[in-house]
């Protein structure tokens, strides 16, 4: 086990109170139990922004004449150990820390005006939580083409309330190994490393809450036809409105309905006719499929 596997980082904070479009409850707790092995951070998006946080901390510091110092070692919270965080920078000077982003100009929006990332909020927090510091900085440098800097002042009720979280999912999930039931729709792929094959002809029986669960669903599919279909409508209508024009302009929006050619490979005919080809270019994955069809008589 490595260190991201012994404590909740600032990393995972998010994850954890199931906040995050990346993680989630599930994810965390099976990365910490060793169940699943969490994914690789040596990329080449990971290595950029290592190489980049050294320049976002210069240039926060030319721009609002601060100094900050690097902090190399792994914080722990005083009361709860299992509560850790590694800092980018401590402001010199200031009850402050310091944390380095770097995005890509499609996340711009993110961080307009006042607006930071809500992973990002939490994170910081947690590092609030660990070092006890009275308020953050964080900077981000947005592609090539901008840099801004921002507050987040500490939040003793947030503070509180992600701190009783991520003891309790320590308490009652980590150490105990018992699966969340809190899961996500980003669950797909833990959930498939989780359960990778299933035992054949092996039978389980469910409750009434699953019951629930798929009428649920079922209800849900039911309203996402309707909406397609109503969205095809609107599509249709479109379409008219162009006739046989292939632009159209609104006093909103540019439109076009194009010719469009594509060839796809005829796996069948190829099966049939050149049966050894297709062997050796065929790709062989595992999966499982969920199914889900009403019982006779209920």
């Amino acid at each position: 086990m490595n260190d991201r596997t012994k404590s909740i980082g600032g990393s995972d904070a998010a994850g954890v109170l199931g906040l995050s479009r990346w993680s989630s409850p599930l994810k965390v707790w099976a990365e910490k139990t060793g169940q699943v092995v969490p994914e690789p951070v040596d990329n080449e998006a990971v290595n950029l922004g290592r190489e980049l946080e050294d320049y976002v901390a210069k240039r926060f510091m030319k721009l609002t004449g601060k100094k900050v110092r690097r902090v190399n070692q792994t914080l722990v919270h005083p009361e709860f150990p299992f509560l850790t965080g590694h800092i980018d920078r401590r402001v010199v000077g200031e009850d402050a820390i310091l944390e380095c982003k770097t995005a890509s100009v499609w996340k711009a929006k993110e961080w307009e005006g006042e607006d930071i990332p809500q992973e990002y909020i939490i994170q910081v927090m947690h590092y609030l939580a660990v070092t006890g510091a009275k308020y953050a900085y964080i900077a981000v440098l947005i592609g090539n083409q901008d840099y801004k800097w921002k507050v987040i002042e500490r939040d003793e009720n947030a503070i509180r309330e992600m701190v009783k979280q991520e003891v309790d999912f320590w308490n009652n999930f980590i150490l105990t190994g018992q699966m969340p039931v809190n899961i996500q729709a980003q669950d797909s792929e833990t959930l498939l490393n989780l359960f990778p094959v299933a035992m054949p002809e092996s039978v389980i029986e469910l409750g009434d809450e699953v019951d629930t669960l798929i009428e649920m669903r079922n209800a849900m599919i039911q309203d996402v036809k309707s909406l397609e279909n109503q969205i095809e409508q609107q599509n249709n209508m479109i379409k008219a409105k162009l006739g046989v024009h292939e632009y159209a302009e609104s006093d909103a929006f540019k439109i076009s309905w194009k010719n469009q050619t594509q060839k796809r490979i005829d796996s069948k005919r190829l099966k049939e006719s050149e049966p050894e080809l297709f062997e050796k270019y065929s790709k062989e994955s595992s999966f499982r499929v969920l199914r889900i069809t009403n019982k006779k008589g209920a």
